[in-house]
């Protein structure tokens, strides 16, 4: 379309201008064609090319604007893009540390159902020392009783000596 606006202006110069010589002999000049009219200057002519300028340079900048708005468009997308990923990636290494720490947790809640308490070993301590009194208690009459035992056969053997 520009270029057909163009050549229309260009046509319509060319058309208006002709070439004219004039000479200067003495006092008279005489032309060497006679001059033609000159065509009327249609007013609307310049408002046409303000009119066409002003929208060539607003779909220019109009276009520019829109390839700076895409560019920028494209880095806002590419930084999102990017801390989403990080984002994805600390979210998961939270959640290795959550599952760590639960699996800790899990652990030591068996071994506080599983570990005696103060008092339960306490409690097993005099169990242990009264089952200890009890065999050494023991012993020491089993210890007596062989002794007697020992006694008996002793006093046996020297009556049977002596009765032979």
């Amino acid at each position: 379309m520009f270029s057909r606006v163009l050549s229309r202006a260009v046509a319509v110069r060319t058309v208006g201008r002709r070439f004219e010589s004039t000479l200067k002999v003495g006092d008279t000049t005489v032309a060497s064609r006679p001059a033609a009219p000159m065509p009327k200057k249609r007013p609307i002519g310049g408002f046409r090319g303000g009119v066409v300028g002003f929208l060539l340079g607003v779909t220019s900048a109009g276009a520019l604007g829109f390839v700076y708005l895409i560019d920028e468009y494209q880095k806002a997308t590419s930084l999102v893009l990017g801390s989403v990923a990080e984002l994805e990636k600390s979210s998961l290494q939270v959640k290795n540390h959550v599952q760590k720490i639960e699996a800790v947790e899990r652990t030591l809640e068996q071994l506080k159902r599983n570990t005696p308490t103060v008092q339960q070993l306490q409690q097993a301590r005099a169990d242990w020392r009264k089952q200890n009194d009890i065999l050494t208690r023991d012993h020491l009459e089993l210890k007596a009783h062989v002794w007697e035992l020992e006694q008996d056969v002793e006093s046996v053997l020297k009556r049977s000596k002596s009765a032979k």
